[in-house]
């Protein structure tokens, strides 16, 4: 049996990410119907004319998708707007984060439906579809610091690159997962000292390894992982535990304790961030300033580069779509070691333990 698949025009804010682009949905005919939202892709510079040409059918309204499709393949999270588009016979397959979206949950669950964090789906111990865009993130982190230290966005007027050879800015990134490696090496590249602060010591002696005077690494919580923090013109918080809410590793001490005008940008807003007190903002409200210091908690960093973005995000998506598309799915889903940990709710049942530990939820089990 034929499947149907919808792919909507995002409608959280500043997004412009498609999930697959026009080149990769030719690989489904005769497995799958494809239905695409008019002006889906123009975000990313795909137009209604280049999803009709690899085989798509466009469609007027996100109403008329969600009732004719079955698979909805997103890039973010359902928006309060879409709540009333869902039903029981719907897969939501997208970037979810539902760990630090209560209400979200509750809503997915109430509606009976299947839905698959595409960001916990697993390939030998790796996270194939968090990958590149935590590697665009963790340079977009290093950009927008960039940009906040100016004196125009009320930051310190550092230029954070270097133009001679006195290293005059400083950088400390906490995790050295994939966004904080991204960002160690972008500030690198860039002529900035870099701290590092993470909790594996083997991460930190690789780093040291490869960049060698460039870089100083503490363990995260020591004095001196502290006192890097406090003293550094950018911070990055870049810590991420897959499918759970993240440790605050910035205080608001340590926010106290900063020069005014500098600069932390908190990665982990997805999944609830690492710094106290911090709330999401948008690409057009970029940050907030707490005593003097910018903080910027943008949730959907990747979407500020849609094109670049929606590529790397299709390129890997695409490996996964078929997996829904044979008529047995879900048994073979739930039986898969890589892919189930993805599956987080179906037919009312919360089954991500990770989810049900951050949210204080009941969590369930298939039987």
């Amino acid at each position: 049996m034929i499947k149907k698949l919808g792919i909507p025009k995002e409608v959280k804010k500043d997004e412009g990410r498609v999930s697959l682009i026009p080149e990769h949905i030719t690989q489904f005919t005769g497995l799958a119907d494809i239905f695409v939202e008019t002006n889906a892709g123009l975000g990313s510079g795909f137009t209604d004319e280049d999803y009709q040409s690899a085989g798509a059918k466009i469609v007027p309204t996100a109403h008329e998708l969600y009732d004719i499709s079955e698979i909805i393949c997103k890039v973010k999270e359902p928006q309060e707007q879409e709540f009333e588009l869902l039903n029981s016979s719907h897969v939501i397959f997208g970037y979810l984060h539902l760990a630090s979206n209560l209400s979200l949950t509750k809503m997915l669950i109430e509606k009976k439906l299947t839905a698959i964090a595409t960001e916990m789906i697993m390939d030998e111990d790796e996270y194939p579809l968090l990958i590149p865009m935590s590697k665009i993130a963790g340079n977009l982190a290093v950009q927008k610091g960039m940009q906040f230290l100016e004196y125009s966005s009320a930051g310190k007027g550092l230029l954070l690159s270097s133009i001679s050879d006195e290293r005059n800015s400083k950088v400390t990134v906490i995790g050295c997962g994939e966004v904080g490696k991204s960002s160690i090496h972008k500030s690198i590249q860039i002529g900035a000292f870099v701290t590092a602060i993470d909790v594996n010591e083997n991460i930190l002696k690789e780093l040291k390894n490869k960049y060698g005077e460039n870089i100083s690494t503490h363990i995260s919580g020591s004095d001196e992982a502290t006192e890097a923090i406090r003293t550094a013109d950018l911070v990055v918080g870049a810590v991420l535990l897959p499918g759970r809410k993240p440790p605050i590793v910035v205080t608001q001490e340590d926010i106290n304790q900063m020069e005014k005008g500098s600069v932390i940008v908190d990665v982990a807003i997805d999944q609830g961030g690492c710094v106290e007190g911090v709330t999401p903002n948008t690409h057009s409200e970029p940050f907030e300033i707490r005593n003097g210091v910018i903080v910027s908690a943008i949730a959907n960093l990747p979407g500020a580069v849609p094109k670049t973005s929606s590529i790397e995000l299709s390129t890997n998506l695409q490996k996964y779509v078929d997996n829904l598309l044979i008529e047995n799915w879900f048994e073979e889903y739930s039986k898969s070691e890589n892919l189930k940990p993805s599956l987080q709710i179906h037919s009312g049942l919360l089954l991500s333990e990770e989810v049900a530990e951050s949210l204080s939820l009941s969590l369930s089990k298939l039987v």
